[in-house]
């Protein structure tokens, strides 16, 4: 079994994570990761976040399958592929550290931008998926947090919060099946006390993802989007403070 004290400080951090998760679709790893790892190897903290994330992905996306934009799905899914493996190649080619201390600053300031006031902008082209679909799977495969790049590209395709949200869903099912098939291939999960620790925190992923559901279901679009660049801005932040 896992150890009481980690229990003790992963359970309500994966309650909050899910929290996030169930209002915007994304933030899980950003969220959760800098707390778990004063109590865990990252090592652990990486494959155990992939296995809930893959079962929350997979169970939000039974519920909102009705409101997934298939037509957006199908365009970021085969860029997101690219993005992947060529941040599989990264990982290994340039300091992690240098990169996540750059994405910080890049998300930091766009989450600030997102929350000033300004006119609406204009609709993206669908060819912006590509170059959205790649970078996320870049930064999926990097650090498990692809979340809010897919995010960017979805407000400003869609209208409807819930569609964005059950489209930003059926992306991350795809990243988070692919995380967890790497993982599985390179043998982590043969680990036992892994397998046990996912177990324990299943019902606080359940809870999370309950709880921002709810809170979703009451938002207009605007609100949506102030939720979502506050988000953006405390994930920018803790990846800089992950940096440094």
């Amino acid at each position: 079994m896992p150890d009481l004290f980690v229990l003790l400080v992963a359970e309500p951090t994966l309650v909050v994570a899910y929290v996030v998760f169930g209002m915007v679709g994304f933030g899980t790893t950003l969220v959760s990761a800098p707390v778990l790892a004063h109590v865990l190897p990252l090592s652990t903290v990486g494959p155990a976040l992939a296995l809930t994330d893959f079962v929350a992905a997979w169970s939000n996306g039974l519920r909102l399958g009705a409101r997934v934009a298939r037509g957006e799905l199908l365009r970021l899914v085969p860029p997101m592929i690219v993005g992947s493996a060529l941040g599989a190649w990264v990982l290994f080619a340039v300091p992690v550290r240098t990169l996540m201390l750059l994405l910080g600053v890049f998300v930091v300031l766009y989450a600030l931008n997102g929350l000033r006031p300004k006119p609406i902008r204009p609709p993206l082209a669908p060819q912006w998926a590509w170059w959205f679909g790649a970078a996320g799977g870049v930064l999926s495969a990097l650090f498990g947090a692809g979340g809010w790049i897919y995010s960017m590209y979805l407000v400003r395709r869609l209208d409807d919060p819930q569609q964005v949200r059950a489209t930003q869903t059926a992306v991350l099912t795809v990243s988070s099946t692919i995380r967890v098939l790497l993982f599985a291939f390179a043998g982590t999960y043969s680990e036992p006390g892994l397998l046990l620790l996912v177990l324990a925190l299943l019902p606080a992923m359940a809870l999370g993802l309950y709880i921002g559901h709810r809170i979703t279901l009451k938002m207009n679009r605007q609100r949506f989007m102030q939720v979502l660049h506050g988000v953006l801005l405390v994930t920018g932040g803790s990846l800089l403070l992950r940096a440094i």
